[in-house]
Protein backbone atom coordinates (compact mmCIF):
# COMPACT_ATOMS: atom_id res chain seq x y z
CA UNK A 1 0.00 0.00 0.00
CA UNK A 2 1.31 3.43 -1.26
CA UNK A 3 0.78 6.25 1.14
CA UNK A 4 0.48 9.92 -0.61
CA UNK A 5 2.50 12.45 1.06
CA UNK A 6 1.56 16.11 0.69
CA UNK A 7 3.97 19.07 -0.65
CA UNK A 8 3.33 22.56 -0.14
CA UNK A 9 4.52 25.06 -2.97
CA UNK A 10 8.17 24.77 -2.33
CA UNK A 11 8.32 21.02 -2.87
CA UNK A 12 8.93 19.89 1.11
CA UNK A 13 6.43 19.21 4.07
CA UNK A 14 6.97 22.01 5.98
CA UNK A 15 3.81 23.42 7.43
CA UNK A 16 1.89 20.28 6.18
CA UNK A 17 1.12 18.61 9.49
CA UNK A 18 -2.46 19.64 10.75
CA UNK A 19 -0.83 21.28 14.21
CA UNK A 20 1.35 23.15 11.72
CA UNK A 21 -1.36 24.39 9.24
CA UNK A 22 -3.54 25.73 11.88
CA UNK A 23 -0.71 27.95 13.00
CA UNK A 24 -0.06 28.97 9.64
CA UNK A 25 -3.88 30.29 8.72
CA UNK A 26 -4.28 33.65 9.13
CA UNK A 27 -5.39 35.04 12.55
CA UNK A 28 -3.32 31.20 14.67
CA UNK A 29 -1.15 33.56 16.25
CA UNK A 30 -2.09 36.84 17.17
CA UNK A 31 0.67 39.68 17.46
CA UNK A 32 2.84 39.53 21.06
CA UNK A 33 0.58 36.05 21.84
CA UNK A 34 2.88 33.27 23.25
CA UNK A 35 2.63 29.50 22.41
CA UNK A 36 3.72 28.60 25.96
CA UNK A 37 2.21 31.75 28.32
CA UNK A 38 3.50 29.37 31.35
CA UNK A 39 6.83 28.65 29.75
CA UNK A 40 8.53 25.57 30.57
CA UNK A 41 7.59 23.32 33.47
CA UNK A 42 10.11 23.16 36.51
CA UNK A 43 12.42 20.35 36.71
CA UNK A 44 11.16 18.03 38.66
CA UNK A 45 15.04 16.01 39.41
CA UNK A 46 17.69 18.65 39.26
CA UNK A 47 21.83 16.63 40.42
CA UNK A 48 22.86 20.02 40.99
CA UNK A 49 19.78 21.50 43.43
CA UNK A 50 20.31 17.91 45.29
CA UNK A 51 23.86 18.30 45.86
CA UNK A 52 23.68 21.42 47.18
CA UNK A 53 21.52 19.97 49.90
CA UNK A 54 23.61 17.32 50.29
CA UNK A 55 26.81 19.27 50.78
CA UNK A 56 25.38 20.99 54.12
CA UNK A 57 24.47 17.67 55.53
CA UNK A 58 27.14 15.54 58.26
CA UNK A 59 29.34 13.89 56.21
CA UNK A 60 30.18 9.85 57.21
CA UNK A 61 33.60 9.47 56.46
CA UNK A 62 34.87 12.53 58.59
CA UNK A 63 32.72 13.20 61.77
CA UNK A 64 31.70 16.65 62.73
CA UNK A 65 32.82 17.81 59.77
CA UNK A 66 29.86 18.70 56.24
CA UNK A 67 30.28 17.48 53.24
CA UNK A 68 31.23 20.56 51.94
CA UNK A 69 34.19 21.09 54.28
CA UNK A 70 35.02 17.24 53.95
CA UNK A 71 35.18 17.91 49.82
CA UNK A 72 37.11 21.26 50.73
CA UNK A 73 39.73 19.18 52.53
CA UNK A 74 39.95 16.19 50.15
CA UNK A 75 40.37 19.02 46.91
CA UNK A 76 43.64 21.19 48.89
CA UNK A 77 45.30 17.27 49.94
CA UNK A 78 44.75 16.62 46.23
CA UNK A 79 46.12 19.67 45.34
CA UNK A 80 49.21 19.58 47.91
CA UNK A 81 49.91 16.26 46.47
CA UNK A 82 49.48 16.68 42.70
CA UNK A 83 50.05 19.81 40.09
CA UNK A 84 47.48 19.48 37.89
CA UNK A 85 44.81 19.40 40.74
CA UNK A 86 46.86 22.08 42.44
CA UNK A 87 46.37 24.17 38.55
CA UNK A 88 42.63 23.33 38.54
CA UNK A 89 41.69 24.44 42.13
CA UNK A 90 43.66 27.17 41.99
CA UNK A 91 41.78 28.65 38.55
CA UNK A 92 38.49 27.81 40.38
CA UNK A 93 39.46 29.71 43.29
CA UNK A 94 41.01 32.50 41.30
CA UNK A 95 39.78 32.63 38.06
CA UNK A 96 42.04 31.56 35.00
CA UNK A 97 44.55 33.87 34.65
CA UNK A 98 44.56 36.23 31.44
CA UNK A 99 47.52 37.50 29.67
CA UNK A 100 47.35 40.65 27.94
CA UNK A 101 49.25 41.11 24.49
CA UNK A 102 49.60 44.66 22.80
CA UNK A 103 50.86 44.87 19.55
CA UNK A 104 50.73 48.19 17.25
CA UNK A 105 49.43 47.70 13.95
CA UNK A 106 49.03 50.76 11.77
CA UNK A 107 48.88 53.57 14.38
CA UNK A 108 45.71 51.13 15.90
CA UNK A 109 46.64 49.54 19.40
CA UNK A 110 45.13 45.56 19.32
CA UNK A 111 44.51 44.14 22.48
CA UNK A 112 44.40 40.58 23.09
CA UNK A 113 44.06 38.21 25.68
CA UNK A 114 45.23 34.65 25.12
CA UNK A 115 44.29 32.38 27.85
CA UNK A 116 47.08 29.48 28.72
CA UNK A 117 47.15 26.50 30.99
CA UNK A 118 50.38 25.49 31.51
CA UNK A 119 54.06 28.05 32.19
CA UNK A 120 55.34 26.14 29.10
CA UNK A 121 52.41 27.36 26.96
CA UNK A 122 52.81 30.89 28.21
CA UNK A 123 56.86 30.77 27.75
CA UNK A 124 55.81 29.66 23.97
CA UNK A 125 53.38 32.75 23.85
CA UNK A 126 56.64 35.10 25.04
CA UNK A 127 58.63 33.71 22.99
CA UNK A 128 56.39 34.21 19.63
CA UNK A 129 55.82 37.56 20.93
CA UNK A 130 59.41 38.44 21.19
CA UNK A 131 60.08 37.48 17.42
CA UNK A 132 62.02 34.46 18.50
CA UNK A 133 62.03 31.23 15.97
CA UNK A 134 59.86 28.46 17.49
CA UNK A 135 59.38 25.05 16.94
CA UNK A 136 56.36 24.05 14.82
CA UNK A 137 53.36 22.30 16.98
CA UNK A 138 53.65 18.76 17.12
CA UNK A 139 56.89 18.48 15.93
CA UNK A 140 59.89 16.80 18.51
CA UNK A 141 61.88 19.85 20.06
CA UNK A 142 65.49 18.99 21.09
CA UNK A 143 64.69 17.11 24.35
CA UNK A 144 62.92 14.75 22.06
CA UNK A 145 58.86 15.99 23.58
CA UNK A 146 56.58 17.90 21.37
CA UNK A 147 54.86 21.33 22.49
Amino acid sequence: METVTKLNSKGNRRGMSLGSRKNLEKGGFKKGEVANPLGRPPKELCITDILREQLGTPCPYAPGKTWAEWLARRALELASKNPVYFRELLDRVEGRVAQSIQQDITSKTLNITVMVESEKTKDLVNRVLAGERTIPIGEPNGNNESI
